[in-house]
């Protein structure tokens, strides 16, 4: 014979009674969430990996933002702003020229007009100095010319105070201001002096040759970081706008690399007497969805690799993926090297630098077999902070201003203050064998 116990009872009550205790551990646990002291965000700065990134990281202003002034100052009402034109050769510069003309636009120091090939009032007859005569050249204070596509380096326009800027030409040496791309062009054989005044005659003056930092869109509104969590081993392959497709290097097997493919459109031809450069123009709207999609592409990699990666050059492309949180592989920058040789994956120089090398796939790997989780992720946020203090338009315009101002007082020649870097590794230098 089994004895078994009769089934207990369920009381209906007890079913509704014993949700409460539950409800109430969740209550006591929330507040106690809530009590909880923030964490302090130099161990967010320190390592973001374990404590997640700062509040300020992303679109919004930072402590480490540059400033014109002191904190808690407010920039000076300018009385007598600069009258500037703007001169946009038609190259593959644009995407930089438009970050320059925003920036230009956006401070109380400038009062600006623009012109391009592409502008309503341009006659395509006419050569550029007669069309930049016609925009009354004589009377601005700056000129200031971006890319040199046409090939042309005489801008006319007489001389007195009129300060020439120009950056990206294709024939330098006619400009008051040169702006280099890369400090280290001036080694170049074409940038010596006794072979530019060869180029343009006994009567030809040395103007002043200097080099400023690169810079992305003036605000974060298209490049910034993402707070969520990237994978930080994902690599995507950034090749130039100008490169053809069958170019493209080979990706080796796997999800961990991908290759970003630009847009091949061409941009739409303004409308008659529409202003390219004004906000609502179709051709300016088109460049802004360029740079936003090629900002998401950099937001969502873990590491960009940029065509160009063995020459070790900072330019635009780098502050761009800084500032979208996207790490960098290159060969060390000689440009800044000290400052910006900590915050960059540091992939080592080809044996033979040629144009379109294959992709440094193995020294990638070594390289992430090597950095923790935690060390990317601060890297990241070290060149985040380090990019939107030095690598942006207003510090990029004051350093142009600075080398106006040094050319103003008679300041000729080649100025290097920060000096700059260039080894034999580099496979230059005219004096290694």
């Amino acid at each position: 014979m089994r004895l078994t116990a009769p089934p207990r009872s369920t009381s209906l009550s007890s079913l509704f009674i014993l949700p409460i205790p539950l409800g109430l551990l969740i209550i006591a646990y929330l507040a106690a969430v809530g009590r909880r002291p923030d964490i302090p965000e130099s161990a967010q700065v320190d390592d973001p990996h374990q404590w997640g990134f700062p509040k300020w990281y992303g679109n919004r202003p930072t402590p480490f933002d540059y400033r014109s002034t002191s904190q808690g100052e407010e920039e000076e009402i300018c009385d007598h702003p600069k009258n500037v034109l703007l001169f946009i050769d038609d190259s593959p510069q644009i995407p930089s020229a438009l970050t320059l003309h925003s920036s230009i636009t956006s401070s109380n120091r400038f009062n600006l007009t623009t012109i391009s090939s592409f502008s309503p009032t341009w006659n395509s007859d006419l050569l550029p100095k007669e069309n930049l005569q016609n925009a009354g050249c004589d009377q601005f204070d700056w000129i200031w010319k971006v890319g040199d596509d046409s090939g042309h380096a005489d801008l006319g326009c007489g001389e007195g105070k009129v300060i020439r800027v120009e950056e990206g030409m294709r024939i330098p040496g006619r400009a008051n201001v040169s702006l280099l791309t890369q400090p280290h062009h001036i080694l170049k054989p074409e940038h010596k002096h006794d072979a530019l005044k060869t180029t343009h005659g006994e009567g030809w003056e040395l103007g002043l040759w200097t080099h400023v930092l690169p810079s992305s869109y003036p605000r974060p509104k298209i490049f910034y970081p993402s707070r969520r969590i990237t994978n930080r081993r994902s690599i995507v392959y950034f090749p130039l706008r100008t490169t053809a497709t069958k170019d493209y290097p080979k990706l080796p097997w796997g999800r961990t690399w991908s290759i970003y493919s630009p847009s091949r459109r061409s941009p739409p031809s303004p409308k008659a007497g529409e202003d390219p450069f004004s906000p609502n123009s179709r051709w300016r709207k088109f460049w802004l969805k360029e740079e936003e999609r090629l900002a998401k592409a950099m937001r969502d990699a873990g590491i960009c690799l940029f065509e160009g990666w063995q020459y070790g050059e900072l330019d635009d492309r780098i502050a761009k993926a800084m500032l979208s949180g996207c790490i960098v592989a290159t060969v060390p920058p000689q440009t800044h090297h000290d400052a910006f040789s900590s915050l960059i994956l540091p992939l080592a120089t080809p044996s033979s630098v040629s144009i379109l090398p294959d992709l440094p796939v193995d020294n990638l790997n070594q390289l992430l077999h090597k950095y923790t989780n935690s060390q990317l992720q601060r890297l990241t946020l070290n060149a985040f902070i380090s990019a939107r203090n030095r690598l942006v338009p207003p510090s990029r315009l004051k350093g142009v201003e600075s080398a106006v101002h040094i050319w103003e007082d008679g300041g000729r020649g080649y100025d290097f203050k920060e000096g700059f870097r260039w080894d034999c590794d580099s496979g230059h230098g005219g004096w290694c064998g």
